[in-house]
Order: C-alpha cells, then sequence, then structure tokens
C-alpha cells in the first residue's frame, strides 16, 4: 500500500507540475498582453506624431513648407490612421491600472460608440489632409487644424492631464 500510494503522490505531482507548466505561460501571457498592448498603443502614436510632427511645424511656418514632404507626411499618417486601434486599448491598460505606464483614462471603455466615432472623424480629417497637403501652405494649414481637432476630440476626454508636463501632456515613464 505505501509503494502505491508513493507512486500515486509522484504521479499527481507530476500531473500538477506539467499542468503548471503548461498554464504558466498562458497566465504570464494574459498578464504581458496588457503590456504589449500598451506598448504598440504609444509605438503608434509616436509614428502619428513622428508624421504629423512637420506638418504641424509647416502649418505654423515653424518649417518651410514643402508640398512633396507635407504629401508623403499625410499619406503616411493615413496609412497610420488606417490601423485597428481597438486592439490597443484593452481593458486594464488605463493610468489607473498602470500609474506612470499609461494614460488611458479608464472612461475610454466606457462609450466605445463615442471612442468608434472619434476615430473615424479622425480618419475622415486624414484622408482630407491627403488631398490637399501638396496645395499649398494655407490649405496646409486648414486641413492639420482640423486634423488637431480631432486628435483633441479623443485626446481631451480619454487622456490622463499632467500638470507637471508642458502643455499639462501626460506622457509615460517609459
Amino acid at each position: 500500500m505505501h509503494k502505491s500510494f508513493k507512486m500515486m503522490s509522484v504521479m499527481a505531482l507530476s500531473a500538477g507540475l506539467a499542468t503548471t507548466a503548461i498554464l504558466m505561460p498562458n497566465a504570464a501571457n494574459s498578464q504581458d498582453a496588457g503590456e504589449r498592448a500598451m506598448e504598440a498603443r504609444q509605438g503608434l502614436m509616436k509614428l502619428v506624431v513622428w508624421e504629423a510632427g512637420p506638418l504641424f511645424g509647416m502649418a505654423s511656418g515653424d518649417m518651410a513648407y514643402d508640398a512633396g514632404a507635407a504629401s508623403a507626411h499625410a499619406a503616411n499618417l493615413a496609412a497610420l490612421s488606417q490601423y485597428p486601434y481597438s486592439g490597443l486599448f484593452l481593458p486594464g491598460t488605463s493610468q489607473a491600472d498602470h500609474p506612470g505606464k499609461s494614460c488611458a483614462l479608464a472612461d475610454i471603455w466606457d462609450d466605445t460608440a463615442k471612442v468608434d466615432q472619434v476615430y473615424k472623424d479622425f480618419q475622415a480629417k486624414v484622408a482630407t489632409l491627403v488631398e490637399v497637403a501638396g496645395d499649398g501652405q494655407p490649405a496646409l494649414a486648414a486641413a492639420v487644424s482640423e486634423m488637431g481637432k480631432a486628435c483633441g476630440s479623443c485626446h481631451k476626454p480619454f487622456r490622463a492631464k499632467d500638470d507637471s508636463k508642458p502643455f499639462g501632456l501626460c506622457v509615460p515613464d517609459r
């Protein structure tokens, strides 16, 4: 009896360890999914800023207007705007959940219809920007202004503020 109890204990322990070995990576993956989503979201936003920055510079006159460069940046923004953002905003990735790592307010998950509409508006403003980016600085400035308003219509209600940063913008600590 002692031998069979020992054998059953070893089998039970082996089964438990095997189950743990199988489930642990899945648990880690589910924990890491939010972290990866935040990193991807922030990466996408950095690319948007990379492309939009020169457009804002040309629109404001801080940079010389260049029709070719404006058109290229606008086209790149159009491509970025087609990325399906919803997988980047996983529940549990708000600033409250990840202080210092996320600027998303939890409200973003309370009104997904508004978020969807805001994103469609952004896509439409970027499409207009693509059409006029090469048509001169005044046309670019008007389209960039409208695109900026579309950006703000998401950032104002759904992005945390940080008064210690320039313009009160929350920027993750990464």
